[in-house]
């Protein structure tokens, strides 16, 4: 699935130092699974956990790969409009039930967005100087599919995800300092710190992707890669792999 921010362009190079060490029927959590352009490609061999805050992808995500789900392949500019005015009504409000008609907003926000930025990155069209960008991201995203059908999923805050003993935790949170979605713009940046640091003593593996993090996190992976904000605007920042 194209999500700003994908790590399925470096998850060949960051995935075996965080699988290394592990074992058969060991955890993996993606913390932050976004579109699981990551989570995706851990071997099934390992118990893999996803979670992400934001319910409406979540729910998404359960539909397609638990329910069988045969979602909609046309997302005009109406019906694109009419789930964005319906989400900009509800937002994420307190409740954290999750049905199928938040799978269908988490459908056309993820599809039909240029860039996957749910409602914030504007309609993506399906005929854009003869590009049809909803249908690649359709296309990518039902590939997918397959490969997450056993997958445990969680729509939580991510201290909130129950762990089993000595898990791997990956954390691909919203990077300081740069373009948020809806749900991270009041990510608490202190206590995640902190939480990865009890993690840490408390047995667990931990991992993170950022462009910059405390001094007491160590730099084990970086590369320069290249990302867009929409069809005009690139950057070229340098992704770094953090553990503790």
């Amino acid at each position: 699935m194209k999500y700003l921010g994908s790590k399925g362009r470096i998850a060949k190079d960051i995935l075996p130092i965080m699988l290394s060490g592990m074992k058969a029927g060991d955890t993996f959590v993606d913390a932050f699974c976004g579109g699981c352009n990551l989570l995706d490609k851990v071997p099934p061999t390992f118990h893999r956990i996803a979670n992400d805050k934001n319910k409406y992808l979540v729910a998404m995500w359960v539909r397609l790969t638990h329910y069988g789900w045969n979602p909609p392949t046309e997302i005009s500019r109406n019906l694109y409009n009419h789930y964005r005015e319906y989400f900009n009504e509800k937002k994420f409000g307190n409740d954290t039930s999750i049905s199928f008609y938040d799978a269908e907003v988490g459908w056309y926000g993820f599809m039909g967005s240029f860039n996957g930025r749910f409602f914030d990155g504007g309609y993506s069209g399906h005929d854009v100087n003869g590009r049809d960008y909803i249908s690649e991201q359709i296309r990518n995203t039902l590939a997918q599919v397959p490969k997450l059908r056993d997958i445990d999923w969680y729509h939580s805050d991510y201290y909130n995800i129950p762990l089993s003993e000595h898990s791997t935790i990956y954390c691909d949170i919203p990077y300081k300092d740069t373009k948020q979605y809806s749900t991270s713009k009041s990510f608490d940046y202190a206590r995640f710190y902190d939480w990865c640091r009890a993690m840490k003593d408390n047995g667990h593996s931990v991992f993170v992707s950022e462009y910059q993090m405390p001094k007491d996190f160590m730099c084990i992976w970086e590369k320069q890669v290249t990302n867009a904000m929409n069809q005009k605007n690139t950057y070229k920042p340098t992704e770094r792999l953090f553990t503790l």
